[in-house]
């Protein structure tokens, strides 16, 4: 008798470790307990990070009228409908587009209000607000606010911008 009792407690033992092993196996297998999360997590936010950079840069190299600053960033096949255009433009049409706006460097300040960004693999969608404050002869300023969405995409190891669109804020 005392062997079956042997014999049960080990059944038992063995049947808990094995239930263990399966759900240390299975949680492996399912990322539970990823070291790669926590990677995953911060690359995310150095995409993030870079992403948000590059907006600024291209702003800030448009109202320097830095043309081939912002056209650095600019994938090949860009389409783009800015708010006062009645179709949408590509890369060429773009620069173009740029130098009637922007003819040559303003004082302006920009400040981008973050709305949202996702991205999914090598494409990074961003909407936000810009707001722009251009100082004027009078001394006053005029600012002017846009809701901007870009994608962003990953092309020669490097982010660059493939779409946009943007709405002019009225004020109230």
């Amino acid at each position: 008798m005392a062997c079956w009792r042997t014999t049960a407690k080990i059944g038992v033992a063995s049947s808990i470790v094995g239930t263990v092993v399966l759900f240390i196996i299975l949680a492996l297998g399912f990322g539970f307990f990823s070291p790669s999360l926590a990677t995953d997590a911060e690359n995310r936010s150095n995409v993030e990070k870079e992403i948000w950079k590059l907006e600024e840069a291209y702003f800030s190299n448009l109202y320097r009228a830095n043309y081939e600053g912002v056209l650095a960033l600019v994938h090949p096949q860009f389409l783009g409908w800015p708010a006062n255009q009645t179709k949408p433009i590509g890369k060429e049409e773009s620069a173009e587009f740029m130098k009637r706006l922007i003819p040559r460097p303003t004082p302006c300040i920009i400040r981008i209000e973050r709305a949202g960004l996702q991205q999914s693999q090598d494409t990074v969608l961003t909407q936000y607000i810009l707001h722009v404050n251009c100082p004027e002869a009078s001394g006053t300023a005029k600012t002017q606010s846009s809701r901007i969405t870009h994608t962003w995409t990953r092309w020669k190891d490097e982010w660059k911008l493939l779409g946009g669109m943007s709405f002019d804020i009225k004020e109230k």
